[in-house]
């Protein structure tokens, strides 16, 4: 019996998880959305113009971010870091913080929904992070969407009446808590969130949100 040099073994028992589809598609990268590829390409590029005409038109207050953000297709700052009535409140203070501008618009779509859940602010502490993905306390060799500005952390949540709900302290005792990540499971803009309740190795203080790339969405109705 031949054998299989260790290397081209490697090659062979990943080649499928490296190609999409067929006919010399190219390759994608692991854990990246569907139809995301960088470069971006004119596809992705279209979608960036479509998305800030979106936020614009919906008066979403953002700036264009002019230099190269590693791996954001459409680099954007909400300089008020608001969308419409819904406020993000940065926990380590001040500043620019990048993101992709279809986490912007996700934000938007879910914004009425959370409203009247009574959520003032999402309280968050890392949101653009070049960083690899944490699995059951390892991390991984994949990218994290943190590094493609789609995904944001979020450790404690304001809501109308004044209260602040720490995810840590008070996820298994708020239901309002519990209420916030609904809205989000429920929405076509949003992957299933990570959380206390369904990650609690590595979710066990903050809520793990991330966007959906228009192309990645699953199809309505």
């Amino acid at each position: 019996m031949r054998l299989v040099p260790p290397p081209l073994r490697l090659v062979l028992v990943l080649l499928p998880t490296l190609l999409v589809g067929s006919g010399g598609d190219p390759p994608r990268l692991p854990n990246m959305p569907r139809g995301w590829t960088w470069p971006p390409s004119e596809t992705m590029r279209a979608a960036s113009e479509h998305c800030k005409a979106t936020l614009e038109q919906f008066g979403v207050a953002y700036e264009a971010v002019p230099e190269e953000v590693l791996k954001i297709s459409t680099p954007i700052v909400l300089p008020r870091l608001e969308v419409g009535a819904l406020r993000l409140h940065p926990l380590r203070g001040p500043g620019r913080y990048p993101m992709d501008c279809a986490l912007a618009l996700a934000f938007h779509q879910v914004e009425p929904a959370l409203r009247e859940q009574g959520v003032r602010s999402l309280r968050f502490r890392a949101m653009h992070d070049y960083r690899n993905v944490r699995k059951r306390g390892r991390t991984t060799s994949m990218l994290s969407r943190h590094a493609i500005g789609l995904a944001v952390d979020v450790f404690e949540v304001e809501f109308d009446d004044g209260t602040i709900a720490v995810v840590k302290r008070d996820f298994a005792r708020e239901p309002r808590l519990k209420a916030m990540v609904d809205v989000f499971a429920a929405s076509a803009a949003f992957r299933d969130p990570l959380s206390p309740a369904n990650d609690p190795k590595d979710h066990d203080d903050h809520v793990h949100l991330e966007a959906r790339l228009p192309l990645e969405r699953p199809p309505s109705g």
